[in-house]
C-alpha cells in the first residue's frame, strides 16, 4: 500500500520532468541556418581565414539566413554580431522580428567597427555571428585577420576651454597615437578656426608602432603636445569649428571640435549701421525740401520777369496860361 502511494505521488513528478526535459530539448533545438555573411563587400568563409580588414574602420554587414523547413514560424528573431577578445567593441545586434519557416531572408545592414587596440601588424581574431528567437538558434564562427595601417595617427584626445573670449590666447592640449605598424617620423599638430583665419602648429617628434621601452630614443607610440591659439579682439560672438590635424609626411588625420566665442555683438553693429542710414536718409529728404522750394520761387520770379509788360509814357500838355 505504501509503495503504491508512493508510485501515485511519482507520476505527476516524472511527467513534469518529462515536460522540461521536452521543453528544453525544443528550445535548444537548431531552428536556423546562417547562409552568407558579408562584411566590407566580401563574403566570408568559413574554412579559410578572412583577410584584409583595417583595424579601426567602421565597416558594413549583412546575414543571409533562413527558418529551417522542418521547423515553425519564428517571432522574436534576433541576429548578434561581435568580435572575440575585445572589451572596445560592443555586440551589434538587430531585431529582424518575424521568420516563416523555409523562407531565406537578408538583414539589414549592420555598421560594425572594426576592433582598434591591434597589437601586432596582423591579427588573428573570431567574428561570431548568432541568429536566434526563442525556439532555438544558429552561430557561426569566421576566422578574421585584422591589419594595421602601415602609417595611421589618431587623436586620442583634445582638452580646451570650450568657451574663450575675443583678445584671449588659450592652450590646446592634443593626445596623438601612432596607430600605424610603422615608425612615424616628424609628426606635427595643427589646431585652427577657419572661419576666424588663424592657425597655429606644433612639433610632436617621432612616434613608434609600439611602446618599446628597450629603445632609450624612441619609446613612445603616443604623446601630448599643447598649443596656444589666439582669438582675434574683434571676433563676433558665435559657436565656431575648430580643426586638429596631426599629420607627417605618410598620414595626415582631422578632427573636429566646436568652441564658443564670446566677443564683439553682431546685432550692435546692424543698430548702428541702421541708425546711421536712417540719420543720412533724413538729411537727403531735408535738403531735397530745401531745393524744390528754392527751384519754385526761382521759376515764380522767373515767370513774374517774363509777363511784366513795359508801362507807356504819358503824354504832358503844355498850358501857356
Amino acid at each position: 500500500m505504501k509503495n503504491m502511494k508512493r508510485n501515485i505521488l511519482l507520476v505527476p513528478f516524472v511527467a513534469v520532468l518529462a515536460l522540461m526535459i521536452v521543453g528544453f530539448t525544443s528550445a535548444s533545438a537548431d531552428v536556423f541556418n546562417i547562409t552568407d555573411v558579408e562584411m566590407d563587400d566580401a563574403f566570408l568563409s568559413v574554412n579559410n581565414d578572412n583577410t584584409g580588414f583595417m583595424a579601426g574602420d567602421v565597416v558594413p554587414v549583412r546575414v543571409w539566413f533562413k527558418v529551417l523547413d522542418s521547423a515553425e514560424d519564428q517571432d522574436d528573431v534576433e541576429i548578434e554580431i561581435e568580435f572575440d577578445g575585445y572589451d572596445e567593441t560592443e555586440t551589434v545586434s538587430q531585431d529582424f522580428g518575424f521568420a516563416d519557416s523555409g523562407v531565406e531572408y537578408r538583414s539589414k545592414i549592420f555598421n560594425l567597427q572594426i576592433p582598434n587596440d591591434v597589437d601586432e601588424k596582423i591579427e588573428d581574431t573570431v567574428l561570431y555571428v548568432k541568429v536566434s528567437s526563442r525556439n532555438g538558434k544558429d552561430e557561426v564562427a569566421y576566422d578574421v585577420k585584422l591589419q594595421r595601417e602601415s602609417c595611421e595617427l589618431d587623436v586620442l584626445a583634445v582638452d580646451y576651454s570650450s568657451k574663450v573670449s575675443a583678445g584671449d590666447v588659450f592652450p590646446v592640449s592634443v593626445v596623438v597615437e601612432n596607430n600605424g605598424y610603422g615608425f612615424a617620423e616628424d609628426n606635427f599638430v595643427i589646431v585652427s578656426i577657419p572661419a576666424l583665419s588663424i592657425t597655429t602648429r606644433g612639433y610632436i617628434g617621432d612616434l613608434d608602432s609600439t611602446e618599446n621601452y628597450s629603445n632609450d630614443n624612441h619609446e613612445e607610440d603616443a604623446m601630448q603636445k599643447t598649443v596656444y591659439l589666439e582669438i582675434p579682439a574683434d571676433s563676433e560672438s558665435g559657436v565656431y569649428e575648430m580643426e586638429v590635424s596631426v599629420y607627417n609626411d605618410d598620414s595626415k588625420t582631422i578632427t573636429g571640435k566646436l568652441i564658443a566665442i564670446d566677443g564683439v555683438d553682431p546685432e550692435a553693429d546692424v543698430d548702428v549701421l541702421e541708425g546711421e542710414d536712417d540719420t543720412a536718409s533724413a538729411s537727403v529728404v531735408a535738403l531735397t525740401v530745401i531745393l524744390a522750394i528754392i527751384f519754385v520761387v526761382l521759376l515764380v520770379v522767373l515767370v513774374v520777369l517774363l509777363t511784366k509788360k513795359e508801362r507807356p509814357i504819358e503824354e504832358v500838355e503844355t498850358s501857356y496860361y
